[in-house]
Order: C-alpha cells, then sequence, then structure tokens
C-alpha cells in the first residue's frame, strides 16, 4: 500500500516502543490495531493529566485486612479507581503504567499517598498500606516527600505501609535500597506484595529488610482443592515465621481457606 516515509516513520516508532515494552533484545512488527491502540493510550493520558489537575473521576477504596479470627480489623489497603466517563472503570494497572510511562505516576503517587494519610487520621485503624511504584521509589526525593505528607497530614510513621512487588528488590538500585532503609528507620513499614509470583528468591529476603509478606491469591484460591498449593502456602508461612516477618493472605473467601491458613 501507498505510504509516505512520515507514515512509515511513525509506524516504525510505535512498534519500537512495543518492543521496548516487552524487554530488551526484542523485536516488535508493525500491526494495524496498534494505531488504535496508540490513539487509545494518548487519549487516556490527556484526560489522566486533566483528572490530576483537578479533574474528577480518581478516587480510592479501602479494603480491610482482617486478623487470623476474621472478626478483628488489622488495617487496610487503599486501592486507586478511575471511573473514566467513556471508558468506565479503568483496570488501575492500565492507567498507572501511562503514568510511570509519561512521567506522571510522581504526581499521582503522592496523590494517593495524601488521601490514604487523610483517611487514616480520620480513623481509628492501626495502619493503612498504599502501594508504590518503583519508580517513585528510584526519585531520590521520594523519602522526604513522603515526610512531608506525614507531617502534613498528622499521620504517625508506624500507622503506615507501603507495598511494593518483588521487581522492585530485583532492580538492584541503590537509590532504592538507600529508600527502602530510610524509610523503614522512620517507621514505616515495608510489605512484599503478591510474594509467589514473580522472581521470588530467598536471597533477596536476606539482603533486603522487609516487615511482612502477602501471599498471592493465586495460591489461596486453590487451598482446599490443590495440595501442593497448600504446601507452598504453609512453606511460606513458616519461613516468614522464621524471620520474624509478618504475614498476610489475599483472598480468603472461605472458612476452609481460613482453616488451613492458620492451622
Amino acid at each position: 500500500p501507498d505510504a509516505d516515509a512520515g507514515d512509515l516513520l511513525r509506524k516504525a516508532d510505535i512498534a519500537l516502543y512495543e518492543a521496548k515494552k516487552n524487554g530488551r533484545g526484542r523485536y516488535q512488527v508493525f500491526a494495524g490495531d496498534m494505531d488504535d491502540l496508540l490513539l487509545r493510550k494518548r487519549q487516556v493520558e490527556s484526560e489522566l493529566r486533566h483528572a490530576l489537575n483537578g479533574g474528577n473521576g480518581i478516587k480510592l477504596a479501602y479494603q480491610p485486612i482482617f486478623a487470623a479470627d476474621g472478626s478483628t480489623i488489622l488495617g487496610a489497603e487503599a486501592l486507586i479507581r478511575w471511573g473514566h466517563e467513556v471508558h468506565g472503570g479503568l483496570p488501575p494497572a492500565q492507567f498507572i503504567a501511562i503514568a510511570e510511562e509519561r512521567g506522571m505516576i510522581g504526581q499521582l503517587g503522592k496523590w494517593v499517598l495524601q488521601e490514604a494519610c487523610r483517611f487514616a487520621v480520620g480513623t481509628e485503624l492501626p495502619w493503612v498500606a498504599v502501594n508504590v511504584s518503583p519508580l517513585q521509589l528510584r526519585d531520590t526525593g521520594f523519602a522526604e516527600q513522603l515526610a512531608a505528607v506525614l507531617a502534613e497530614t498528622g499521620l504517625a510513621p508506624g500507622r503506615l505501609q507501603l507495598e511494593i512487588t518483588e521487581g522492585v528488590l530485583l532492580d538492584n538500585n541503590d537509590t532504592t535500597r538507600t529508600a527502602l532503609a530510610a524509610l523503614r528507620r522512620s517507621g514505616i513499614a515495608i510489605v512484599l506484595d503478591d510474594f509467589g509470583t514473580g522472581y521470588s528468591s530467598l536471597n533477596y529476603l536476606r539482603r533486603h529488610a522487609i516487615d511482612k509478606l502477602k501471599i498471592d491469591r493465586s495460591f489461596v484460591n486453590l487451598l482446599g482443592r490443590d495440595e501442593s498449593s497448600a504446601a507452598i502456602v504453609r512453606a511460606l508461612v513458616e519461613l516468614a515465621d522464621a524471620l520474624n516477618v509478618g504475614v498476610t493472605a489475599e483472598g480468603v473467601e472461605t472458612e476452609e481457606q481460613k482453616a488451613l491458613l492458620v492451622a
């Protein structure tokens, strides 16, 4: 088909972007649907900027975290939600990825921290947990920014937990390690989220001080139905106990699952 040089370069750039997104040493052939995907992403990016600069639609929902007895609320996890006017409820992973790609994650992350800390101050919850992006932790000013948010809202550091993924520890970034150590010294707990689904390594549990592990729901869902999953969960609980690290299990929905976790 006819195509001018500018159009070919634009399509090559889109394919290059997709290849980079999939990791180093990859290639990507341009496909027609990439045009539509790029247009959608640009639209979401524009509307996300508007929402962060005084627009509306972005909010936090809070998921309670219960003790093993099922009756005591230990804390709550702040979950970001965006009720988009056109696309409906956009998955957080989708617009967070765009925020990371387009340099908005710092602004979005600060807003989440401010809102979650204000919420916690107005409750009797022992703590509130917030997910943080690896890019936030690589920012040399993150610890200082977080200290300012705590001072502004009046929340004690011991009432805030930061959830990170295994990829953060694999990053092997000096700035990240320094930030995590400084945050823990200040009294903020560091939680390793979705443990067991990524690149789980006992070595980085030794090298990085972690306060709590969260067992991914993919293991919890199979409790009572798959013995290998039950064995893995038991081993993770025993490991955490030996390391004096707390444990949270995601997605506990039945009495059988609860009984197997506390057995």
